[in-house]
């Protein structure tokens, strides 16, 4: 069963998650449409065509979790790319740049390659405490995730909140930087985002983790609104898949 058309965890000009709608107010954290893994006025790598350092298509897509990988998650595959990044944001302080290009199919460091899904964790005892996370596990040219982290995680030093337009839409957003409770990676960066307008309730959890040249990125909610985290489990096992998918690469 792969992530529908009306099932993504973002929302933002019309983009819902149906799995979670009546459970979280909608957010605008990308935009409706995404694209391929390349900048703007860059050409992306073929789908299927590995580039140096890269992590290949076939490889990154193995890698990506199951639902037997970690006890109590179901994991949704994406369908397709626009289900899982928008169009680039063009932020008001540059300083929050990194942090918009995070879920943009046009950021400043391209993907080689990318896929993701849709995970819900229900292992918790307390059905409210159910999260759901949206996956994107991307790989880059040598060097350039390293390059990816260093910007984020300077970026989360300064921002904490920025605006950006959309089809005649200003969306103002609050950033706040959140310390690394535990190490999955090489790099990891962890914030909290969401639309000023809706207040901590509206917000989610940002984990962005390095592994060699891949990156996996994960925004997470829980079911009644309350601060979310991230399972270890989850991540970890991810990271797992992530190096054993690097080597031969």
């Amino acid at each position: 069963m792969r992530i529908r058309a009306r099932s993504r965890l973002l929302a933002g000009s019309g983009r819902t998650a149906a799995a979670a709608a009546a459970l979280v107010p909608a957010l605008a954290l990308t935009a409706a449409c995404g694209g391929g893994g390349g900048g703007k006025d860059a050409a992306p790598t073929p789908q299927g065509v590995r580039a140096s350092g890269a992590v290949s298509t076939a490889k990154l897509t193995q890698a990506l979790l199951t639902s037997k990988d970690v006890s109590d998650v179901q994991v949704l595959p994406a369908g397709t790319k626009e289900q899982l990044l928008g169009d680039r944001q063009q932020t008001d302080h540059p300083a929050c740049q990194a942090v918009a290009d995070q879920w943009s199919s046009r950021p400043a460091h391209p993907r080689q390659v990318y896929v993701g899904a849709m995970l819900t964790d229900t292992a918790a005892k307390d059905k409210n405490a159910k999260t759901i996370s949206l996956s994107v596990v991307a790989s880059y040219t040598a060097g350039e995730a390293e390059q990816v982290l260093d910007d984020l995680t300077t970026s989360l030093k300064t921002c904490t909140s920025y605006s950006s337009t959309r089809n005649g839409t200003t969306t103002t957003y609050a950033v706040k930087a959140v310390p690394n409770t535990a190490t999955y990676g090489d790099q990891q960066a962890t914030y909290t985002i969401g639309d000023s307008k809706a207040g901590p309730s509206g917000a989610v959890l940002v984990t962005v983790i390095r592994v060699g040249d891949a990156t996996a990125a994960y925004e997470t909610l829980r079911a009644d609104h309350k601060p979310a985290t991230l399972r270890s489990a989850i991540p970890l096992a991810q990271v797992a898949k992530l190096r054993e998918a690097a080597k031969g690469s």
